[in-house]
This record gives C-alpha cells, sequence and structure tokens, in this order.
C-alpha cells in the first residue's frame, strides 16, 4: 500500500467514526497556507510511571521549584474548548504512563472525544483486552504503543522491568483486536538505526497492519547531553528510504497529506505539561506560555513569532539541527524545566 492510500485509508476511517472531527481535518491543508497553526497538542496529565526506561525524555525536574497550579478536570475542559474553538482537532495523552491515572474516565470526558481524534502513548503494560475494548468505547481512536526491539532482553533491560517487552507485544494485538490504529513507537539513535532492527520492525507492522513512529534520539532527560546518540545525514537519509520501502515508517518531519512542514514545533506540535506550561514539542524543554496565565491562541501567537518555529526547517530541531541544540537546548541542562522563553531567546529570535 502506497502512502497515499494509506493516508486515505485512514481518513475514510476517522470520517465514518467522527464526522465532526474529519470537517476539521479538512481544513487543515489550507490553514497551513494561510500560515495557522494546527498542533496536534500532547497532554501529559501526570508524569507517573510504573516503568524507568533508560531513555526517558521526561525528567524528574519536571516538578517546579515553586507551588505552582496543576490541571485539574476543569481546566482540561477549558482548554479543550479553546482548542476546538481555535480548530484544534487532535490531542494525544502521554505521560508518564496514562493508563495509570485514577481518574482516566473522567479525564477522557474532559477531552471532549467527539470533538477530537484522540490517541495515546503508551508502554502497553496496562493495555489488556478488556481496557483496549474500553479506549474504543469511550471514544478513542489511536494507540501508540513503545517498543525498542524484537530482543526480549534488551527491551526488558531498557525498561528495567522484566515482562515489559511480553506486555507491549499483547497491548499491540488487544488494540488492533478492538478496532483502535495501532502505532509502534521506537526510539532511533545513531548506534542502532542502520542496524537492521528498524527494517525488521516495518516488516513486522506492514504484515500486520500496523505503523510504526520513528523517533529519533533526543540528547535530553536520561540521555541529556549525550550527543553522541543524535542521528546524522545518513541516519536520516537511512530512514528516508525505508519509508519509500515500507510506507508505514514515519517520521514527523515527513510531508504528509500534501504537505510538507518540516520541523513541525509549534506548527504541528505542542505539549501541554501538568502545570499548565505549553511547549513547543515535546523535546524542547522551553515553555512558551502557561494556560494558567494566558490564553491559547495569545500562546500560539507568540510560538510562531519565534523564527525558529515559524520557519521552514527541514530537521528536526531537537533531535537533528546541531546549532539550534547547542545554542538553546542546552540551556535548560541541569535545570528545574521547563525553563521559559524568556530565559532562552533574544530579539534577535523573534520575527520583526
Amino acid at each position: 500500500m502506497t502512502v497515499k492510500e494509506l493516508e486515505a485509508q485512514r481518513r475514510a476511517k476517522l470520517k465514518a467514526a467522527k464526522p465532526a472531527v474529519y470537517e476539521k481535518v479538512l481544513k487543515i491543508k489550507e490553514r497551513f497556507e494561510q500560515g495557522i497553526p494546527t498542533p496536534i497538542v500532547d497532554i501529559v496529565y501526570s508524569y507517573a510511571c510504573n516503568l524507568k526506561c533508560s531513555h526517558c525524555c521526561a525528567s524528574k525536574r519536571f516538578i517546579p521549584s515553586r507551588p505552582r497550579q496543576k490541571l485539574t478536570l476543569e481546566t482540561l475542559r477549558r482548554f479543550s474548548d479553546q482548542a476546538h474553538a481555535y480548530g484544534l482537532c487532535q490531542f494525544n495523552l502521554s505521560g508518564g504512563e496514562p493508563l495509570l491515572l485514577k481518574n482516566f474516565d473522567q479525564v477522557i470526558e474532559a477531552l471532549q472525544p467527539d470533538k477530537f481524534h484522540l490517541s495515546m502513548s503508551t508502554n502497553g503494560f496496562f493495555l489488556d483486552k478488556e481496557m483496549a475494548r474500553r479506549l474504543k468505547n469511550s471514544g478513542w481512536d489511536k494507540v501508540r504503543i513503545s517498543l525498542d526491539n524484537f530482543v526480549e532482553e534488551e527491551h526488558d533491560r531498557n525498561r528495567n522491568c522484566p515482562g515489559a517487552y511480553k506486555k507491549a507485544i499483547q497491548a499491540l494485538e488487544n488494540a488492533k483486536e478492538a478496532d483502535l490504529s495501532v502505532v509502534i513507537q521506537t526510539m532511533v539513535s545513531h548506534q542502532n538505526c542502520r542496524s537492521g532492527q528498524l527494517e525488521e520492525m516495518a516488516k513486522f507492522a506492514t504484515a500486520r497492519g500496523y505503523a510504526v513512529d520513528v523517533l529519533i534520539a533526543r540528547a535530553i532527560g536520561e540521555l541529556e547531553g549525550c550527543h553522541e546518540v543524535l542521528i546524522d545525514e545518513e541516519d536520516a537519509k537511512y530512514i528516508s528510504d525505508l519509508h519509500k520501502q515500507y510506507p508505514v515508517v514515519h517520521r514527523d518531519t515527513f510531508p504528509a497529506y500534501g504537505m510538507d512542514k518540516g520541523c513541525g514545533c509549534v506548527n504541528a506540535v505542542l505539549q501541554l505539561t501538568p502545570y499548565g506550561d505549553i511547549l513547543p514539542c515535546v523535546y524542547i524543554h522551553i515553555a512558551i506560555g502557561n494556560i494558567f496565565e494566558e490564553s491559547l491562541p495569545d500562546i500560539l501567537k507568540r510560538g510562531m513569532s519565534i523564527k525558529h518555529f515559524a520557519e521552514y526547517n527541514p530537521k528536526c530541531l531537537s533531535g537533528e539541527d546541531r546549532g539550534f541544540i547547542d545554542k538553546y537546548m542546552s540551556k535548560f541542562y541541569g535545570k528545574p524545566l521547563p525553563i521559559s522563553w524568556q530565559e532562552a531567546f533574544t530579539d534577535e529570535d523573534f520575527i520583526s
């Protein structure tokens, strides 16, 4: 199946399940051409997790050094209303591990499944058959399940948890059986990119009707400052060539649905932290605003006024652009997270 055929299949499924959301999705290309951002918002309601992954990006330093407001169901609902009014159409719930949330059903309700395409990033540990059916019945659309490779011992070692591999593999099947869209999320570093494991994963996913999201390694979190894990140009070309051979393989910098956004910070993705901070992407720990202090449209306006996010860049800012990594990402190394946009950027970083 070609990329266009896969895209058409996914949109047909969305149209059948959520026609109102489908109508918003159809407007994304027009908005993009007009310079209006339509980001997928990655929402972290809690950083609580059952695993301790060796490459985790969600550092414990996200715990604020001073008392701050935290997301509640009410504030999440207000944010959802603002996002809908602005024309946003996709939320991804992450963490931590979102299936640990004690008020999970209420969180789903606050996100308003009838108004958004909903996905989740999970390690799969708690995604049994019953949970998969529960997600589908509550309006969930997609699950992204983390899988490092097909060496069980290595996956479990990376996750510091015996049995994590078996849980992830079973979670993939449980999600598929429940008619959820299934995506394997796998981290690719310079060390493993061309080892053959990504092609093995591409073949596995193609045979089973899954997709593969390639998350390139970033020198943050548990890998803070470890720039040797960053991919190089040959690695990037390898992933691109693999995508041509196996269209299920995807990177967020790849063109999709007739749009080439390059690095999608602010324009195509945001993250909302448990403390209301809005980050330009999951991996850039620089707050461009806070929903307890400003409206979402105002925060988006600021984000799109920062030239690094407004201007087209074919490379991922947080994982490939060494200039951005050295000059801006390094500013939050070793500090309580996130740092503010005032600390990270100067006047020269803004569009005049």
